[in-house]
């Protein structure tokens, strides 16, 4: 007998994590018999031969598994560990917010009512009924719904398509503040585009439709829990959803860009972050570059190895997520310019390791240009030639 998990129990645990059931057989696959072929992982996880290898593609695309770029095809696991250990802290983290949210509703009941007070009740509903009262809240909407949205919430809001368009086209306002981990998420292409989304500080899964009903979602499970009066709970709520609008960076020009480039964009930014370069060394930009290359290394990601396009590409990305800024290629002639609102001192390392890949390709780029225009933003501008 095989002692522990059987592979269905398994299987649906993996279903809860967001994998689906053939994503899930094939990971648990690779876990159990190591690196393997993609027909071999078809016999072993009774997969169709048609669907193995869009199933390893996006196992892939998940950061679950690494396939090989020669043929035939070898996939391997990466370790469930390494694989899982965001999603295990963001599920921790959710399930905090969640019982501070009861706590404080059961604080409200248990405390003693005042005179002329009044009672307000919420309403628990499950994963089928928590999207089909969201779905029609946005679609009969008169002026507002504002949702922060994890992964979760991400894939119910793009189930509401039909609904936002309604919404939208009547006039509402819609605004979607989404945590860092739905950047590359394949659901974000399917949201409108008349939508305003953004990535900033997202605790939990929050929807508030026209300042008058709020739904909380419980990533962990799919449930609901139906606010039918917002009151003052509610109005702290929309209070912290403006804060954390207003501190979020705009996403919308990203939207479209392959995951793997946003993947690699987000890691860099981090590695800025980590290396306190402007507060606590006395490091030029230029004697980091080489500690800069060598941490991009450690995370898969060869600098002087991407091409032109998927650079530029990765140092826009990088731009609109850290600063709001962005990177414009002028092929005409030949000139890269560097925005930003956060003041040249903060893209500043961008430019240096910029020039040091172009230097590396063949290119002598030269800074022609740093001033600050008409709109308020920092702009540095890179002159190219071969």
């Amino acid at each position: 007998m095989h002692r522990g998990h059987s592979t269905s129990d398994l299987v649906g645990s993996l279903e809860e994590l967001g994998l689906s059931r053939y994503e899930a057989g094939a990971y648990l696959t690779m876990i159990r018999k190591g690196s393997l072929a993609a027909s071999e992982i078809s016999y072993y996880a009774n997969l169709p031969r048609t669907k193995v290898y869009s199933t390893l593609k996006k196992l892939e695309k998940k950061r679950l598994s690494i396939v090989s770029q020669s043929k035939p095809l070898i996939c391997s696991a990466i370790p469930p560990e390494e694989a899982f250990s965001d999603i295990v802290k963001l599920y921790e983290r959710r399930s905090k917010n969640m019982k501070k949210i009861v706590e404080k509703l059961q604080r409200l009941t248990e405390d003693q009512k005042p005179k002329a007070s009044e009672e307000r009740r919420y309403y628990i509903l499950d994963p089928n009924s928590t999207l089909e009262k969201i779905t029609s809240l946005i679609a009969n909407s008169k002026s507002s719904v504002y949702a922060a949205l994890d992964g979760w919430g991400i894939q119910l809001m793009s189930r509401c398509r039909l609904a936002m368009i309604k919404a939208v086209t009547a006039g509402v306002k819609i605004r979607l503040l989404l945590a860092t981990q739905c950047l590359g998420n394949e659901n974000l292409t399917s949201i409108p585009e008349d939508i305003d989304m953004r990535i900033g500080n997202v605790p939990s899964n929050l929807i508030i439709i026209d300042s008058s009903h709020m739904v909380a979602v419980d990533s962990s499970n799919g449930k609901g829990a139906l606010f039918v009066s917002i009151d003052v709970f509610g109005v702290s709520q929309l209070r912290n959803f403006d804060l954390e609008w207003n501190n979020a960076f705009d996403v919308r020009q990203i939207v479209n860009v392959h995951p793997n480039l946003v993947w690699k964009a987000d890691k860099l930014i981090k590695i800025l972050e980590n290396a306190n370069i402007l507060a606590e060394t006395s490091k030029t930009p230029d004697d980091l570059t080489p500690d800069l290359i060598k941490s991009a290394q450690k995370y898969g990601i060869q600098i002087y190895d991407t091409n032109l396009d998927d650079m530029l590409t990765i140092v826009d990305c990088a731009l609109h997520l850290s600063c709001s800024g962005d990177l414009i290629h002028d092929k005409i002639n030949n000139i890269l310019s560097i925005r930003s609102k956060a003041g040249t001192e903060f893209v500043s390392h961008w430019v240096v390791l910029l020039v040091s890949y172009l230097r590396n390709n063949g290119y002598e780029p030269k800074i022609i240009r740093n001033f600050k225009n008409n709109g308020g933003e920092n702009c540095i501008h890179i002159k190219l030639s071969k």
